[in-house]
């Protein structure tokens, strides 16, 4: 069992009232969070603000949470690595016109990293979701080392702490209610109902998850992936981590010829079913240790929608391929 904290950032009390939102978003347009003028002015599309989000899987949530109450723009093209993304500079225009920009935090987009900082310092309002859950502490064996020679002032880099927090349906259940606030706040509408949905939603979800993973046998999910990405899952739906082809939190680290012996002779001893792998993954490293191994090499789409569905159905559709990879014959 993982060891979790609970962040010191969430806001307590009572939600505001419908009444008082409208004046808070008038306010709020002009300032950002500590009260000084915005660099920016708000941007109306098609007559709504704008509410701009980091990656598809959190912008699918944001947007069920927003209903027709403002337009969600992704910055992240689905499909595209969050942890490898660079913003153009159209994209950091689009998020100093936002009413909101919401990021996931904890350095996950950290080709993103100095553009959001960026828009905090001008105070444009930055809602940062890791900053509103029970984070993950990385297990035994997991490794959370930083190669990319930077510091970070602003407190939202991981260190030991598990960014990942999307492929757990009742994590994001519990950022929900955080996210709508600030929403409401910064919109000037009322959202008890469309987050009562969501909440809903991520109930079924995990009901749903828990259902398709039934069909693996009592201690026999064992993974290994790509990298560092499927904590906050296999601590909630029952299985081991064995370990990582890039054995660090974010994709664009690199595995040394020792990191990956040591990874083959774990997952032979462990008796894994599968590699799973996902974007970012060296495909030749893989098909490396896939083969050493003697097992498939599965792709999983932990940090992209599907094409045909929403947060629910990428979820499910994680716990469907590790199922199948874990029970085929």
């Amino acid at each position: 069992m993982s060891n979790v904290r609970r962040t010191p950032h969430l806001r307590s009390g009572v939600r505001p009232a419908l009444a008082g939102l409208a004046t808070a978003a008038m306010v709020l347009a002009a300032c950002g969070d500590d009260g000084g003028e915005r660099s920016t002015p708000t941007t109306l599309v098609d007559g709504k603000p704008l509410v701009v989000v980091t990656y598809s899987i959190l912008g699918d949530v944001v947007s069920q949470l927003v209903g027709d109450a403002a337009t969600v723009q992704v910055i992240i093209p689905n499909g595209q690595d969050p942890h490898d993304y660079a913003p153009s500079a159209q994209d950091v225009e689009l998020m100093r016109g936002a009413a909101l920009v919401v990021a996931n935090g904890l350095d996950l987009e950290e080709g993103m990293e100095d553009a959001i900082h960026g828009i905090e310092d001008d105070n444009i309002p930055v809602f940062f979701a890791t900053d509103h859950v029970t984070l993950r502490e990385l297990g035994e064996g997991e490794k959370a080392e930083d190669d990319h020679g930077h510091e970070d002032d602003h407190g939202h880099d991981h260190g030991s702490e598990d960014p990942h927090i999307w492929t757990d349906p009742l994590v994001m259940k519990e950022m929900a209610p955080a996210l709508a606030t600030e929403l409401e706040t910064r919109l000037g509408v009322q959202l008890d109902d469309r987050l009562a949905a969501v909440e809903a939603a991520m109930d079924a979800a995990d009901a749903e998850v828990r259902e398709v993973m039934a069909a693996i046998p009592a201690g026999e999910c064992r993974l290994v992936t790509g990298h560092e990405s499927l904590g906050y899952f296999a601590d909630r739906y029952g299985c081991e981590l064995i370990g990582a082809v890039i054995p660090s939190l974010s994709s664009t680290a690199e595995a040394t010829a020792k990191d990956l012996a040591e990874l083959t002779e774990v997952a032979q001893g462990a008796g894994v079913r599968a590699i799973f792998t996902e974007l970012g993954t060296p495909s030749a490293v893989a098909d490396q240790v896939a083969e050493a191994v003697g097992v498939p090499v599965i792709e999983l789409p932990t940090h992209n929608l599907p094409g045909d569905g929403g947060y629910a159905g990428f979820v499910v559709e994680i716990a469907t391929l590790i199922t199948g990879g874990l029970t085929a014959a």
